[in-house]
This record gives C-alpha cells, structure tokens and sequence, in this order.
C-alpha cells in the first residue's frame, strides 16, 4: 500500500510540475505573438509530456491515441503553414477538442463508444475536477490512515482553493487602487502591472487545465455510459406524425416555389421586380440554418421516440426521410443563391466556408437517414460524423482558401473587368502569391490599391511575427516573395486610391 501510495504521489508531483512548465511555456510563446510555430511545439510538447507520464507510471496507452495523437498534431501543424485567420481559428479549436476527446479516451478506451452526447460533454469537462484535487492533495499531503487523513486532506484542498484567489484578488486590487498598492508592495514589495496581472492569470488558468486533464486522462476510473441505446424513450408517434407532417408541408411549400423562381430562370424573377443578383443575395444564411435546424429537430425525435420492436415505425422512417429529401433540395437551393451572388460580387471567405458547409452538412445528414433507417446505433453515426468534421477541416487546410478565393476573383476579373482590390489585399499571406499578379493587371487603380497595400505589408512588418514563436510557412514565402519585387512595390509608397 505504502510502495502505490508513494507511486501515486510521484505521478501526481510530475503532472504538477509538467503543468506548470508547461504552462510557462505557454505564456512565452504566446505572449504578444500570433499564432505560428510556438503551438505546433506547444501541442507537441503536451503530447509528449503525456506519454512521459504514461511511461512513468508504467500504464499502457490505448490504441485509439495512436491515430488520434497524429491527427491532433496535423491540425496543430496546420497552424505554422496556413495563415487564414478562420482557418487557424478552426485549426486551434479542432486541437483543444481533440485534446479533450484524447483525455476522455484514455478513460473510456475507445472512441468508437461514443455517443453524439457524449462529444458535447466535451465542451464542460466538469469530470476533471474532483482528478485535479486528488492530485493536488497527493503532492501537498503528507497520507494517514483514519480520520487524520481525511482532515489533514480537507485542509490541503482548503489551502489550495484559497491562496490562488487570494493571491489573484489582492493583484488585482492593487492593480485598480495606487493605495492599495503601496500597501501591498510593504508587505511583499510587488510592483503589480496590468500587463503581469494577465499574464499571472493565464498562466494560472493554463497550469490548472493541463494538470486537470493529465490527471483525469490518468487517474479516472471509467463510467458506464449513459446516453447509449437503454436511454428512456417518451416522444409518442402521434406527436412526432403532427411536428413531422406538418415541417414537411412547409418544406414543401418553401420547395414550390424555389423551382418556380429560383430554379425557374431568371425571367420569372425579374417579373416579381428583383434582379437574379437581388434574389440571390437573400436567404442563403438562413436557408443553412433551417437546414441545421432541421437536423437538431430530427436528430432529437429520432433520439427519444417510441420505438417498435424492430427499430423505428414506417410512419417515422417515410416522414424522416422525405424530410431529409426536401433538406437536400433547400440546400442545393442555398449552394445555388450563393454561386449567383459570387457570380454578382466575388468570392469571400464567408462564402466559401458557407459552400464548403453546405456539402459537410449534407454528408451528415446522409449519415442520419442510414441511421434512421438502417442501422439504428449511435455511437456508430456519432463516430462518422466526427469523421466527417474532421475530414471538412483537414479537406479546408488542403484546399487553402484564401489562394482559391484571391484566384477565382482575379479569374472574375478578366471575365467581367471587376474586382474587389480591398477585399483581394485584405486576404492572409496564404494569397499572396496570387494577389501579387494584380500588379500586372489593366486597371491603373487596382494595381495602385494592391500595390500600396503590399508594400505597406512588406515594410511595416509587425515586430511580433517576425519572431520564432509567429513563424509560419506562408508568411515566410510572402517575406520571400515580397523581397523580390520590394522595388516594384517602392513604387506605390504614396498612391493613395480614391
């Protein structure tokens, strides 16, 4: 008992201290730097310290991790190559939720198990809290038996609940008030700045939601799930035949008229008094969240409605997938608004991820309607859509947007003669390669706003990028690319558009 206690305690003394480095880590890469490299080393550096851990206290590592760890450091890789500020947001995002999913893996064993609650409880990871506390007690406890022990426990947990407030509290007090300050700088001779009070916080924050997830990823104990096939049912088929029904004539209303104007041509528009580029421009945002709406209403009755004892009545499966159907063709109809209004106005990023997931949320409900009515197993749908976010994000990192996006407006541009020379320069560095062949084009002013734009980017290169923690592939060729016309771009220092 002593030999595991005092196991115990080292691997809750190496989560601390890991933690803690690795959240000083943290503060220094990211710190006054953009996104770049830094978290590539940073989520390879968790990774690591995870399976130092794993091999210190001598457990094994579920197979599962073998393919997610690789994916988690692809998205986190993703970061340092590709310069889009969406695209790194949903390169960040993917990687603390893969790292959430990894945590609950190493407890759960496989996530193939996993029901489509189950990815949501990710988001409030309120498990990892009583783990943290353990570990905490068993670095700062000296273990009895009895009573003591527990006592001894109880004030260890009080003690490290209350000096970090504390701690927090009087810096931030002395932060607000020049008075409270100089009292507090007798007592400890501090010199609180806003800029260290932030930092302090982070790093705090940090420290605490890595020794958190180490300790739940290694300490839990599995729970059975209770979100699986057993969950009580108490939707009737009489309900769901009237809200089924009647979405469904609704649904087709919407559709009738959709193929009597906007897949009717362009005449029968302009007799209702709009312009083809007018009735495109409305609707398509919404048309993506009645489709998103729809899944969260189907996904739902599908989830607790009575079922037979063969699986799902003929009533549900016709109503569901006449549904989906009518889905399919709204959506197509929201794809076909949004090609028109490009058509009109030119490629944006909004408009291309608002494509890209039209096509993702058509997949899924695919995968729906195969539940629905073929396979009837959560976990198994839940599994495929994840799959399926991650290959639409993995396919976006692929594609690199903003080069498609500055490609097909310049394309426009010789077809139409316009183009949006703001918006073109306005794109990442993942563009630039293609936003400098502006500068060979016709129109006087679009070479100007282009040309002032990148040589403002060349030569006003932001200090914080520059340095190793922000460096990115993209950026580095856009600093190549720049350098090797920086006496083109001399030319335009003063334009100034109109």
């Amino acid at each position: 008992m002593e030999e595991a206690g005092n196991g115990r305690l080292g691997r809750s003394g190496l989560i601390v201290a890991i933690s803690i480095g690795l959240a000083l880590f943290f503060d220094h890469i990211f710190w006054d730097h953009i996104p770049g490299i830094g978290f590539t080393l940073f989520v390879v550096a968790i990774v690591a310290a995870y399976l130092g851990i794993v091999y210190y206290s001598k457990k094994s590592i579920h197979t599962d991790l073998l393919w997610l760890f690789p994916l988690l450091i692809f998205f986190a890789s993703m970061v340092a190559i590709r310069a889009n500020l969406l695209l790194t947001a949903l390169n960040v995002l993917g990687c603390v939720l893969l790292l959430l999913l990894s945590a609950e893996v190493s407890v759960r064993g496989s996530v193939r198990q996993f029901v489509p609650w189950d990815y949501f409880k990710l988001l409030f990871p309120f498990k990892f809290i009583y783990p943290l506390f353990q570990a905490i007690t068993d670095v700062l406890s000296i273990r009895k038996d009895g009573k003591e022990s527990k006592k001894r426990t109880q004030i260890v947990r009080g003690i490290f609940i209350t000096v970090p407030v504390l701690i927090l509290f009087a810096m931030l007090f002395a932060s607000a008030d020049p008075i409270f300050e100089n009292y507090v700088s007798v007592l400890f001779n501090w010199h609180f700045e806003e800029e260290h009070v932030v930092r302090a916080i982070i790093v705090f924050v940090v420290a605490i939601g890595l020794a958190a997830s180490y300790a739940y990823a290694l300490t839990a104990v599995k729970e059975e799930s209770g979100g699986g096939e057993g969950t009580k049912r108490g939707v009737s088929h009489i309900e769901t035949g009237i809200l089924l029904g009647s979405v469904n004539a609704l649904f087709l209303t919407f559709l009738l008229v959709q193929l009597t104007y906007l897949f009717g041509g362009a005449s029968n528009i302009t007799t209702e008094g709009l312009t083809y580029a007018e009735y495109a421009r409305r609707g398509f945002f919404e048309l993506i969240a009645i489709a998103v709406f729809s899944y969260l209403i189907l996904a739902g009755v599908e989830k607790y409605i009575e079922r037979d004892s063969g699986g799902h009545s003929q009533q549900f499966k016709l109503l569901s997938s006449a549904l989906v159907a009518q889905i399919v063709i709204i959506m197509l109809s929201a794809f076909s608004r949004l090609s028109l209004y490009e058509e009109a106005f030119g490629f944006t990023t909004l408009r291309l991820y608002s494509h890209a997931f039209i096509i993702f949320l058509g997949v899924v409900f695919c995968f729906l309607l195969y539940k629905i009515l073929v396979e009837h197993k959560d976990n198994t749908f839940a599994f495929r859509t994840f799959l399926a976010a991650v290959v639409f994000v993995a396919a976006m990192n692929i594609f690199n947007p903003d080069a498609f996006i500055a490609r097909k407006n310049v394309e426009r541009y010789e077809a139409t003669g316009k183009l949006d020379a703001h918006y073109l320069v306005g794109l990442s560095a993942d563009a630039t390669a293609i936003t400098i062949r502006a500068l060979q084009l016709h129109d006087l002013d679009i070479r100007g706003t282009v040309g002032r734009a990148l040589y403002e980017r060349y030569y006003d290169r932001n200090s914080a990028s520059a340095e190793w923690p922000s460096w990115n592939v993209s950026r580095y060729q856009e600093t190549i690319l720049l350098e090797k016309h920086a006496d083109e771009l001399l030319l335009y220092k003063n334009y100034e558009s109109e």
